[in-house]
């Protein structure tokens, strides 16, 4: 009994003196806790929220596997595949309209925290002078990711081109991290004023990125590749003269060249990464412990493009763009014949089979791995995507040049490309193969036909036909040799997609797309 009364009497001290200090135990904090307070109060959260801005651009939404394989490759028809882009049936409640638009915000939204949020961490910390050199480029790569979501943003959703009508409405501008949900009813801004902001980004960049960095950052953006999108949107917004200067600095610069004609496929194999003919690539890598779906480090992309047995092989070339090829050898790197080999689950190289889902068999080969199948490695796949690449910049360049008159320049931009295609030196005149005597809308016209041949099942088809007025007549060809799709008819509206409905829902700010009310 008396050991029981002095346990009751330490009991009831203990809780006294809990009772008299809980007031000040609430109050502690873990200073080395981190929350909204005090997130961007080191140089090394900056860095850890631009790799989330690098993550969303690489993630499932995104090029990952999604946007690529659902809009970029069925929009233009490149695919022959039986999603609403594919017949040209696209409508606001669209699932892959949402996850694009999602995806790109997304990108937005964490480049604008961290351009947000590094003036507050200078006033406020008072960085030392590497630390404001590491914030110089943070802010840089964040300042080109924004425009570059912007740029894909304009190109989608914008409903006529810069030049155009820059009048016409295109997606709303949030350039700050919203406080309040008035701040996310953002009225739609126009294509006019969305290019002006993308100008300031990539130009922003340009200013702030480094020429290069080391081997162990070399995934990252750096001053060419702001550059060579600079470049880029100029052309798209016809100011040739701008887009010229662009690319005569990366033509003149001498740090980059088409890979020789052996390498060429090795491009797209992961066998050649960070080449250079590479302005931009986003690094991937085979994740044996994560796949795609819970943030790995690989792509998803040859997982839906893999030819039978190796992938769920359900998005394939359309039959098309099988002929349009004709005897081009680039059909060889772009797709996979039924005969050709390609690695097994187990290893074993074995032909690719026909696909049942294509009016010839083949199967896509860019980004899809030759020497093993995703289903041995997560359904992963470790090859990087390429963004920006020389022979892109050679053929916007010719593209400038015939739209400046010169006509020489511009064949011999377009010819660099078909020599490297065809095996041979690209600065060596070949006669059996370099396009000769073409000037008006016959260069214009080869130019054009050379992008689709050197640039298939990249991502920028869709995006040139738009911006060249010729949607209408480009899909229409694929009426022919279809196989999963539905007749495809062609309506004006088709130039671009619609706001997602859950947005016009949630959004009261925000008009719905013209056509899709």
């Amino acid at each position: 009994m008396k050991i029981l009364k002095q346990f009751l009497l330490l009991f009831m001290g203990a809780s006294l003196l809990a009772g008299c200090a809980e007031d000040e135990f609430l109050e502690v904090t873990n200073q080395n806790e981190l929350n909204s307070a005090n997130y961007y109060s080191r140089i090394e959260n900056f860095e850890m929220a631009l790799n989330g801005v690098y993550s969303a651009v690489k993630g499932l939404d995104l090029y990952g596997q999604n946007f690529y394989v659902e809009t970029l490759l069925a929009l233009p028809h490149e695919s022959d595949y039986w999603n609403a882009q594919s017949r040209n049936e696209v409508s606001s409640a669209d699932g892959n309209v949402a996850i694009a638009w999602r995806g790109w915000y997304r990108v937005v939204a964490r480049a604008n925290d961290i351009i947000e949020n590094a003036p507050i961490f200078i006033e406020k910390y008072d960085p030392n002078e590497a630390e404001l050199e590491k914030l110089e480029k943070i802010l840089g790569q964040a300042h080109f990711f924004r425009g570059f979501a912007y740029f894909h943003l304009v190109r989608l959703w914008g409903e006529d081109t810069y030049a155009g009508d820059p009048s016409r409405l295109a997606v709303p501008l949030i350039l700050k991290v919203p406080s309040t949900r008035e701040d996310m009813m953002k009225p739609r801004a126009t294509v006019g004023e969305v290019y002006e902001q993308i100008v300031k980004d990539f130009e922003a960049a340009e200013a702030m990125l480094p020429y290069d960095w080391g081997a162990s950052d070399i995934a990252r953006v750096n001053k060419w590749s702001a550059k060579g999108f600079l470049g880029k949107v100029y052309l798209y917004m016809e100011e040739y003269l701008m887009a010229k200067k662009y690319f005569e600095e990366i033509i003149n610069s001498a740090n980059f060249s088409l890979v020789p004609a052996d390498k060429y496929d090795d491009l797209f194999q992961g066998t050649y990464e960070f080449s250079e003919e590479s302005l931009f690539e986003l690094n991937y890598s085979v994740d044996m412990q994560q796949n795609i779906w819970e943030n790995g480090l690989g792509s998803g992309i040859a997982l839906s493009l893999a030819p039978p047995g190796r992938g769920w092989s359900n998005v394939t070339p359309h039959g098309v763009n099988i002929f349009r090829f004709g005897d081009d050898p680039r059909l060889e790197i772009a797709t996979y014949a039924p005969e050709d080999s390609v690695a097994t689950a187990d290893g074993t190289m074995e032909p690719a089979g026909a696909s049942e889902f294509n009016y010839t068999g083949h199967s896509f080969r860019k980004y899809v791995p030759q020497g093993y199948s995703v289903y041995s490695t997560n359904r992963n796949s470790g090859i990087n995507f390429i963004i920006m690449r020389l022979a892109d910049i050679y053929l916007m360049y010719a593209e400038v040049m015939d739209e400046l008159g010169q006509d020489a320049v511009a064949l011999e931009y377009l010819n660099k490309v078909r020599r490297r295609a065809y095996g041979f030196d690209p600065d060596v005149p070949q006669s059996e193969v370099d396009l000769q005597g073409l000037a008006g809308s016959e260069l214009t016209d080869a130019i054009r036909e050379e992008r689709f041949l050197e640039l298939f099942a990249e991502g920028h088809r869709w995006y040139d036909i738009v911006r060249w007025g010729i949607v209408e007549e480009e899909v229409l060809k694929y009426n022919d040799y279809r196989v999963t799709q539905g007749e495809i008819l062609f309506h004006e509206k088709d130039y671009y997609y619609p706001i997602p409905l859950q947005e016009v829902d949630n959004n009261v700010n925000i008009t719905p797309s013209t056509g899709y009310e």
